[in-house]
């Protein structure tokens, strides 16, 4: 039973690891993320102003493919940020020079007017995942910011060009950091201003889709981090099964055939070794004693150890029941 109780600890904890590595590590050893795997774990909607878009993020189809979406009503603005250590390794963040996002939006009904919508990507060294805040975290390195995009369409029902959304790191400092607290990509579009007739207001939805970080050569940088404590929990129930055994081997032996003599002439003997049932009488009280030390005993010594008394002691017990 404790075989069977480990083993499905076992099982349980391995699929709790993979669980981990599926979720921390989206499009693991791909080059880019393009959210065809369902995973969105690392996007957060940041909320440090009150005009914030606070929730609405999922997964869905659009145009073929599988994309980030966000509902955005006018009188809002949607500041996405990706965490970064989610996404690779640190070490591998400081390789990133540019990164660049497929951005897009389209009206929520047939009848409805995007009008003019612009935004940029942003970076920095960290923010406050529980608070979706953190302008004072935002350091190693500073906020930075990339160009401005437009995702436009001026006709009931049209959407908008997919857009690229760019930001280059060209000066060292704006670089990720291995002292950064959380740092991240930011992805940012503008509130309507009702005073521009091309703005709005104008509610939209917001696509997002193949993100790709690329070296200082423009090559792109593998993606994916591991969960190296979830998999090492795996190994605890083996080893506790381990030790959980070793009880259970005295059990057995204890449960021997009871010892026959080899020959007729073994009363003989037994004259001479009948005073020492009597000076071993003490010893069969000690003898359980020696059972649980087993259970912290790695060479099993004291198991040998406690076979052979009570098979000395069955064999005088019987030696004397035949005497007699």
């Amino acid at each position: 039973m404790k075989k069977i109780i480990a083993s499905v600890a076992a099982l349980a904890l391995a699929a709790s690891a993979v669980s981990a590595l599926s979720t921390g590590a989206s499009a693991i050893g791909a080059d880019k993320i393009d959210f065809e795997d369902g995973d969105f774990s690392f996007a957060y909607l940041n909320t440090d102003d009150s005009d914030c878009v606070a929730s609405g993020l999922e997964i869905v189809d659009h145009n073929g493919s599988k994309q980030l979406s966000l509902k955005v009503t006018h009188d809002v603005k949607p500041k996405v940020w990706f965490d970064l250590d989610s996404i690779m390794p640190r070490e591998s963040a400081l390789n990133i020079a540019s990164i660049k996002m497929d951005v897009q939006s389209a009206p929520m009904d047939a009848e409805g007017v995007i009008g003019w919508k612009g935004g940029a990507l942003g970076a920095a060294g960290g923010f406050d995942r529980e608070k979706m805040s953190g302008a004072e975290l935002q350091k190693n390195p500073d906020w930075s910011m990339g160009n401005q995009f437009e995702i436009c369409a001026y006709n009931p029902g049209e959407e908008s060009p997919v857009a690229t959304a760019e930001i280059k790191f060209l000066l060292p400092k704006s670089k990720y950091t291995m002292e950064g607290t959380n740092p991240f990509l930011g992805l940012q579009v503008w509130k309507d201003d009702p005073s521009d007739e091309n703005s709005g207001p104008n509610d939209y939805i917001l696509y997002m889709d193949n993100i790709v970080f690329l070296d200082k050569d423009g090559n792109a940088i593998p993606l994916g981090v591991s969960a190296p404590a979830a998999a090492e929990e795996v190994a605890e129930p083996e080893a506790e099964a381990v030790e959980e055994e070793a009880p259970a081997e005295d059990e057995i032996v204890l449960e021997e055939p009871e010892f026959e003599p080899e020959s007729d002439d073994e009363p003989i003997a037994v004259e001479e070794a009948a005073p020492v049932v009597e000076e071993a009488a003490p010893a069969v009280e000690a003898a359980p004693a020696a059972v649980p030390a087993t259970s912290n005993t790695n060479t099993g010594n004291a198991s040998a150890a406690a076979v052979v008394s009570v098979m000395a002691l069955a064999a005088a017990a019987m030696a004397i029941s035949k005497r007699k």
